[in-house]
């Protein structure tokens, strides 16, 4: 579908994200005046608990790329140092500490998908960073003498991360995790003398870190920084898209099939689908109203937040391939199949593979454990003698059809059982 995307140049940044409901809490200093001017690089640090990034950093990283694609530098911190260590923000309890090569591995999966996600768009080059390359550096004296002075035990117990963990006294707070603010606040204050970063933007429930790293750059620096938080991804139940919540929806491809994804966000509710592409895309505003106006049972919100996110995320190919995926799949029609069709088919439905040039009696494919369309050869003549399996959407009743005679390019055929069963076989 075509939907009328905004034009960076005719908005301000700041006044972009909040017309998209995109900001949670700013610092009172921080306008687009200052941006304007000064064009300070912007950064963002990512937690490399986990190898892939999901939905929910999709924010913060279209967050960096409006920025970017209004000639602005940005800055992606991966947590090599911090990582090690945990963040307590949000959590009721101490976290395992990860292996220094899990780290490790993490970072470097997650910089390939951060390359791979900026990549689609224009900009100045982001500049990725790890900022176990400075702390390694340090000792631990240097650490406390240099950084640790600076911050007051008294204002850290009434952060809320911390003040939980020590209420609840069966969990309470390490030190190792109780550190984790100073480690953040001095990366600040790094990016600040290497690159003039002046700005940090984060999810909202990093308030706290972020400020505390606003003040420290402003105590060893004598330059007043700048912070804003988005708020975090939820639908409208108040669920969070994490890592952490069941059926996590991840960017990598090999985690989150292209279509998978595309479902994903094409099943969102009439509640949601709105805000997703407000937040989560660059539709026009106007647009969006239009789309919201239009028939509900439509979908026309849900289509295009499916289309422009998956486009984004994958590429245009990808989006176009899980449109006409979806359709072959629901419609469990195709008068034509592409190899690249038959694969993206083959990541959503039970897949049979065959031999090229051996035979695929219909009847022994409907059994076969790879698809499980019928349970038994019995349960398979009783479906087949009810019209209920068709072949590329052409009913068939003959058990002993050998499904090399319909296939529909791409060397594939769609077969159906019933009104919603979709299954795929394939010959190479």
């Amino acid at each position: 579908m075509s939907v009328r995307l905004s034009d960076p140049s005719e908005t301000t940044f700041l006044s972009d994200l909040e017309a998209r409901d995109l900001i949670h809490q700013k610092t009172p200093d921080m306008t687009d005046a200052l941006i304007e001017k000064g064009r300070p690089p912007i950064y963002v640090g990512t937690d490399p608990s986990a190898p892939n990034l999901h939905a929910g950093n999709m924010i913060p990283l279209l967050g960096l790329d409006r920025y970017r694609r209004r000639g602005g530098q940005i800055i992606l911190l991966l947590g090599g140092a911090t990582g090690m260590i945990g963040d307590p923000s949000g959590k009721d309890a101490e976290r395992d500490l990860q292996a220094a090569e899990a780290v490790e591995a993490n970072i470097a999966s997650q910089r390939r998908q951060m390359e791979a996600f900026f990549a689609r768009t224009d900009g100045p080059d982001p500049i990725i960073v790890n900022n176990a390359d400075w702390f390694r550096e340090m000792n631990a004296i240097e650490f406390l003498r240099d950084i640790g002075k600076f911050f007051s035990v008294n204002a850290m117990l009434q952060k809320d991360s911390v003040k939980t963990r020590i209420e609840n006294r069966e969990q309470g707070i390490s030190y190792t995790e109780f550190s984790y603010a100073l480690l953040q606040g001095f990366d600040f204050v790094h990016l600040y003398r290497k690159y003039g970063c002046s700005v940090q933007m984060g999810g909202s429930d990093q308030w706290g870190n972020i400020v505390g790293g606003v003040d420290l750059l402003r105590r060893m620096e004598g330059v007043q920084g700048h912070a804003l938080t988005y708020p975090l991804l939820t639908n409208s139940e108040g669920k969070k898209y994490g890592k952490s919540e069941k059926g996590a929806v991840w960017l990598n491809p090999d985690e989150t099939s292209p279509y998978e994804f595309y479902q994903f966000w094409l099943n969102s509710t009439d509640e949601d689908a709105p805000k997703f592409l407000k937040q989560l895309t660059d539709i026009d505003l106007d647009a969006l109203k239009e789309l919201e106006a239009a028939p509900a049972h439509e979908r026309q919100v849900q289509k295009a937040l499916a289309e422009l996110i998956t486009a984004r995320v994958h590429g245009a190919d990808a989006a176009r391939l899980s449109i006409e995926a979806s359709q072959v799949i629901f419609k469990g029609k195709a008068d034509t199949l592409s190899e690249c069709l038959v694969a993206m088919i083959a990541s959503a439905v039970p897949t049979l593979d065959i031999a090229a040039g051996e035979p695929a009696v219909l009847i022994d494919v409907l059994v076969d454990e790879a698809l499980g369309a019928a349970a038994s050869k019995g349960e398979a003549r009783r479906l087949l003698k009810q019209n209920a399996v068709s072949l590329n959407g052409v009913k068939v009743q003959d058990e002993q059809a050998d499904l090399r005679d319909h296939i529909a390019g791409g060397g594939a055929v769609i077969v159906s059982v019933g009104k919603a069963k979709r299954f795929l076989v394939r010959f190479g």
